[in-house]
């Protein structure tokens, strides 16, 4: 019985060293311990499945980089909703910032052949190649006609609100949200507080500032996407609109 209680326990532990998404089993020696019998131990496995499952989370890779899980369904407590991104955002911005996500991913993983590799490397991305992504997105969402059916009608007022921002503002306000410019930066720093993405070198100039994506992006995005939008996105990218200039 108490051996029992105890494998419960790590099953439950590694669960929650998953949840820490900046978390890696390199600086982590229960983490690499608990993931290594993981890998190892069938029976574990299916306990540490067992816990995900109960928490409504299911796991979508297993790696000597860590364990990457997401939430099972929409209404999981682990589930991100429009309502739930930054309190004190109005609806319009909200989905500005859902749009950028998007965006910023295509600018990563233009086409679906990096998603499947696993030996592929994305290039570093600028703070400029994310904001023109972004317009290029938001550009052809507002052109098409009619929208597609499995796009979601809340984010109608994102690529509105994109259409009518200036493209940026002055220095002092840049990270606001009342340009493109400011969302993308928004948007790259939320990636970077979930280990979504890696900043590789600061700078004020947009064409400078670059990051790298993660591995737990390539999966997320995989496995979870919104798949028409994001292949939209691929397209903007691949395809972009001219962004206007000036302020």
């Amino acid at each position: 019985m108490t051996t029992n209680h105890s494998s419960t326990r790590n099953a439950a532990r590694l669960a929650y060293k998953a949840l820490h998404t900046t978390l890696s089993p390199v600086n982590d020696a229960e983490y690499r311990e608990l993931l290594a019998r993981y890998r190892a131990d069938p029976a574990f496995a299916a306990q540490v499945q067992d816990v995900a499952s109960g928490m409504e989370l299911t796991i979508l890779d297993v790696s000597e980089r860590g364990i990457i899980i997401a939430p099972s369904t929409r209404e999981s407590r682990f589930a991100v909703r429009m309502t739930d991104i930054r309190s004190g955002m109005a609806a319009d911005q909200k989905a500005v910032l859902v749009l950028a996500h998007v965006a910023i991913a295509a600018v990563f993983f233009p086409t679906t052949d990096g998603l499947d590799d696993d030996n592929y490397t994305p290039p570093p991305a600028s703070v400029a190649n994310c904001r023109d992504a972004l317009y290029a997105l938001a550009h052809r969402l507002r052109g098409a006609s009619p929208t597609p059916a499995d796009i979601p009608a809340e984010l109608a007022p994102g690529w509105e609100a994109i259409a009518a921002m200036p493209v940026m503002v002055p220095a002092s306000q840049r990270a606001s949200v009342t340009s493109v410019v400011g969302m993308v930066k928004l948007t790259l720093t939320h990636l970077q507080q979930n280990g979504l993405v890696r900043l590789d070198r600061d700078s004020e100039d947009e064409t400078a500032t670059t990051y790298t994506a993660t591995h737990r992006l390539r999966i997320q995005l995989r496995e979870v996407a919104l798949r028409r939008l994001y292949e939209l996105a691929q397209l903007a990218v691949t395809t972009p609109a001219s962004a206007p200039t000036g302020t």
